[in-house]
């Protein structure tokens, strides 16, 4: 790495490219030609990584590295610290990243600009991008407004220890199961060996497992929530048959394990996750000399939903509107999302956001991670739906972890638990509505 990019004694700051956008063989995100000339001055946008995985300079490099020699008159300074600070400081950044789950807490600090003359001026193709990518950040616009561009996306995987299924002479799990499937499956492999517990899954919270069903939490026109409906009342039942396997809860009533479970610790025969997720703790484990015998399936459905899996998750470029350099952060969004620089980050370590299947499948070639692997098999069942976010989801969401811990642990009836979750979640909306 050019070694000039960097300011010393600074924030992180990557060199990026803007020379024009069609140099070198880097298509525009429209695949058009360009029609208007490069942004030539120097320029420093300055970037902050809201909850987006963006913490260091290998961070940066793995997701700006393709762009920098196609737009050398760009500095990216990444931001620390708390927005709100930022704010009153009047130092808000020029671009902000973010995950879809977390958006709407930029919008609610009225960090987010339109995109769409700029997707319209510079041709931005949305139809190359996954759908469900943009039919989501859409969402957001009350009024037809687009405030992020995706540019890396998320995909739920099923990963299995295939020492775990010697062990017991067990079936390795296959792609396209169903919850059920994987339930009996998870009882052959949940046993006590020796003096040591192997867990056969932990299916994750219910909020995760719901999105299987693309089930939002609240229904902000009526201002109610959504917890005790026949949706989440069909995830729970789901879940407490996994949870009525006998071992999967300890004795000390523990049910929820984690991936540092199934990743360190080994115990645990299956664990649905994000793709990201896995393979960023599984080159850890490598480099540490710790790997293990491990496959991917694509992620559970449910029985009424086969071949749906979990939804997508995606990370977002947003261009707030106090940035001084809106045409230079224009640029490098588009650049990044031209083919040429998904194609390079995809074969690093970030999942690409477009609509090619071909590609997905050469998902972090270069690390060699997934050879002989069954990656191709994650992307056989299609994403749900991604359900509409509100405002209220984060504490709702835990009153649903409520109704779950109340259930397993306490042995509260399914109906008595979810009920008693929705007279909570319903008192809370209207508290945040009366405080407004």
């Amino acid at each position: 790495m050019n070694k000039r990019c960097f300011r010393t004694g600074l924030p992180l700051v990557l060199a990026l490219a803007l020379a024009g956008c069609g140099q070198g063989g880097e298509q525009p995100a429209s695949g058009g030609k360009e029609e208007e000339p490069a942004v030539t001055e120097p320029v420093t946008l300055t970037l902050y990584s809201h909850l987006a995985a963006i913490n260091t300079e290998k961070d940066l490099e793995a997701l700006f590295g393709a762009v920098r020699k196609k737009l050398p008159n760009i500095t990216i300074e990444q931001k620390k610290g708390k927005l709100e600070d930022m704010i009153a400081a009047g130092e808000v950044p020029d671009l902000i990243a973010t995950t879809h789950y977390y958006m709407n807490d930029i919008i609610q600090l009225g960090l987010v600009s339109d995109l769409n003359e700029f997707v319209k001026r510079r041709k931005v193709d949305l139809n190359r991008f996954e759908p469900k990518a943009i039919e989501a950040v859409r969402s957001y616009g009350k009024n037809g407004e687009l405030y992020g561009i995706p540019y890396t996306l998320n995909y739920g995987v099923l990963i299995y220890n295939k020492t775990i299924f010697d062990k017991f002479a067990a079936p390795y799990p296959k792609d396209g199961m169903t919850w059920s499937e994987v339930t009996e499956l998870a009882r052959k492999v949940t046993r006590v060996e020796n003096g040591t517990s192997y867990i056969g899954i932990d299916p994750g919270s219910p909020r995760t497992v719901g999105r299987g069903y693309s089930l939002p939490v609240v229904d902000e026109k009526l201002g109610k929530s959504l917890i005790d409906t026949d949706g989440y009342k069909s995830v729970m039942s789901m879940m407490k048959r996994i949870y009525d396997i006998p071992g999967i809860v300890d004795p000390k009533k523990n049910y929820s394990y984690g991936i540092n479970y199934f990743m360190k610790d080994q115990k645990m025969a299956m664990f649905p996750s994000w793709i990201a997720a896995i393979t960023s703790r599984l080159m850890q484990l490598e480099e540490q000399g710790q790997s293990f015998d491990w496959d991917i399936v694509s992620h559970p459905a449910f029985d009424d939903k086969p071949g749906i899996g979990r939804e997508i998750e995606f990370q977002s470029l947003i261009v707030t509107p106090t940035s001084k350099h809106k045409e230079a952060a224009y640029r490098l969004i588009e650049a990044m999302v031209g083919d040429e620089s998904q194609t390079i980050m995809n074969r690093g370590t970030n999942l690409t956001v477009l609509n090619k299947p071909e590609l997905k499948s050469e998902f972090a070639k270069d690390t060699k991670l997934y050879d002989g692997k069954n990656l191709s098999g994650v992307f056989k069942v299609k994403p749900a739906s991604i359900p509409a976010t509100t405002v209220y989801d984060t504490k709702i969401y835990s009153f649903l972890g409520d109704a779950m811990k109340s259930m397993i642990v306490d042995g509260a009836d399914l109906n008595s638990a979810l009920r008693a979750a929705g007279e909570n979640a319903d008192k809370y909306i209207q508290e945040v509505r009366s405080a407004k």
